[in-house]
């Protein structure tokens, strides 16, 4: 099977080699995203995003602010989130998992195969 796109960007610098569980240890980020947030709101924002990212099932977190508080404190990265900020996740039927519905249409992207550094181009995300 011919796999079309670029490989995922791996860090080369010697000691990181930990690559999480997702596949794609980078993923496209969208300045526009944060236009409507205060600086204390993107970086929580941009916590969960990360969060998301890396956890078991990747781009989901679980529908409970107590939980996702907890896996921030052990990454280390402790924030205070407030209700417009994970109102920005939509909850998928079925499972009630959060998402953030641009970061799982990019990791969706991704798998196909299409190429990791047109999506930061990419007006749709």
């Amino acid at each position: 099977m011919i796999r079309k796109g670029s490989p995922p960007l791996v860090p080369i610098w010697p000691g990181v080699c930990v690559l999480e569980r997702n596949p794609y240890p980078f993923f496209p980020f969208n300045p526009r995203w944060h236009q409507e947030l205060e600086r204390e709101d993107l970086d929580a924002f941009c916590s969960l995003l990360k969060l998301a990212w890396i956890s078991e099932r990747p781009c989901y977190l679980p529908n409970d602010l107590e939980i996702v508080n907890q896996m921030l404190r052990e990454k280390g990265t402790p924030r205070v989130i407030r209700h417009h900020v994970i109102g920005r996740f939509q909850t998928q039927s079925g499972t009630g998992l959060l998402f953030f519905p641009p970061q799982l249409r990019a990791l969706r992207r991704l798998i196909e195969g299409e190429d990791m550094y047109s999506l930061l181009w990419d007006e749709s995300l």
